[in-house]
Order: C-alpha cells, then sequence, then structure tokens
C-alpha cells in the first residue's frame, strides 16, 4: 500500500500535464473537429503505454431529436494481463461547452485545485483513466486477462453514437469501473441514477399544473418539473 501511495504522488504532476493538454483542446459534444482531435490525444497516449488501440468511428446511431449529423469519435484500447478477469474503464471526452468558450476559462492550478473547461466532466476521468494504466505498470501489476478502455464523445448528448458499443463491451466483463466525477469525498459509488430521453407530448398545451405550492407549469414545462423533482435523472 506505502508503494502504491507513494507512486500515486509521482504521478500527480503528469496527471496535471494531462489534464493540462485535454482541457486546452475544445470538445464540446457537437464539435466534431475538437473531438477528433481530443481522441488522437488519448489514443496517442494509450499506445505509448503498450496498449492495443484504435479510434472508432460509430455505425449504429440511435437518433434523438437533439443528436447532430456527425457523432463525434471513441477511443477503445486492450491491455492484456496474465490472469483471467475482464476490467473495463469507461469516461467521455465531450463537454457540454460550446467552441470559443475556452479563452474565458482555460487551465489554471490554485493552490490544492486545478480548474478548466470540461476539468470535471470529465477530463479528470479520461486522464486519470490513463494514469491508472500507467501506474499498473510501473507496479507490474498484471492480474488481470484483459483491461479494457473506451472513452466516449457523446456522452453529454445521450450517448445516442456510442449507447450500444458502451454496453456490448461492458456485457463481457467481470466489472466495469465509470470514471464520471462522483465528488469530493473520495467514496466509490456502486450505482448511479439512471438516464432517461423520454419524449413529450401535450395534448393540452394551455392546461396549468401545479408542481408545487409555489410555482406553476404549463404543458410540457409541467411534466418537465415533474420529472426532475422525482428521484430519477432525466437528461436531454
Amino acid at each position: 500500500m506505502t508503494d502504491v501511495h507513494a507512486l500515486a504522488q509521482k504521478e500527480q504532476q503528469p496527471l496535471l500535464d494531462t489534464l493540462r493538454d485535454l482541457v486546452g483542446i475544445e470538445s464540446g459534444s457537437k464539435d466534431v473537429d475538437g473531438l477528433e482531435k481530443i481522441a488522437e490525444r488519448v489514443a496517442g497516449q494509450l499506445k505509448q503505454l503498450g496498449g492495443t488501440v484504435e479510434i472508432l468511428h460509430p455505425t449504429d446511431i440511435y437518433r434523438l431529436d437533439d443528436t447532430p449529423e456527425t457523432i463525434g469519435p471513441a477511443v477503445h484500447a486492450v491491455f492484456k494481463g496474465t490472469g483471467s478477469k475482464k476490467i473495463m474503464l469507461i469516461a467521455h471526452m465531450d463537454t457540454v461547452y460550446l467552441k470559443g468558450m475556452l479563452k474565458d476559462q482555460p487551465f489554471r492550478v490554485d493552490g490544492d485545485k486545478a480548474y478548466g473547461l470540461g476539468i470535471a466532466d470529465d477530463k479528470q476521468g479520461v486522464a486519470l483513466i490513463l494514469h491508472t494504466v500507467a501506474m499498473l505498470q510501473k507496479l507490474n501489476f498484471k492480474d488481470y486477462g484483459t483491461l479494457t478502455v473506451l472513452t466516449n464523445g457523446d456522452e453529454e448528448i445521450s450517448s445516442p453514437g456510442w449507447r450500444s458499443t458502451i454496453a456490448k463491451f461492458a456485457a463481457d466483463q467481470d466489472v466495469v469501473f465509470s470514471f464520471e466525477g462522483g465528488g469530493t469525498d473520495g467514496t466509490l459509488r456502486l450505482a448511479t441514477a439512471r438516464c432517461a430521453s423520454p419524449p413529450v407530448a401535450s395534448a393540452r398545451p394551455i392546461s396549468r399544473c401545479r408542481a408545487s405550492p409555489r410555482t406553476r407549469a404549463r404543458g410540457p414545462r409541467a411534466a418537465s418539473t415533474r420529472c426532475t423533482s422525482s428521484r430519477t435523472r432525466c437528461c436531454r
């Protein structure tokens, strides 16, 4: 355990350097050029770590109302071990931010915190995967059958291009770890809320709904209020 902790401390600056590079690439969900660029950056580092790496482009797209014509790529890498269990690490490269916004929120470190567009959701997750793999190699830990990495470029728009691929790869694993940001307490979450994209139609758009004692909403807005106030997370 001491060796792992010491190595993690040594890996901190390289991880911050990777974060700086990733944040420096604007990669909004509909910015295909930016997503291609960040995919090349991630794939390159995984190749340096010795993985069998490919940049994938979607062929099975589940189209929603806001799905763009072209979906960004995903990066898939596999590392062979000497054990038997299959492990998969997932994160996403896309962000909710529009091209041009980076100039106002560039990467910076202030004390013990790092800031930048998309750093928490989810470029920290991508960087953490890259340096977790690096640490495993430095520890000469290979007690797994395969270690699979998959980072997609459309999570913020409900993964229309990669949901089937993620499900297909995940079904063959013994365990899947998602590197989505999970808060500041450092705990491991065994499950998260599901994400749904339901179509909503209102037969009475002018009707009113009292969603709470202080709030009134009309038609589709009422349905949205009810959905988001439930315990299930709803995404566009």
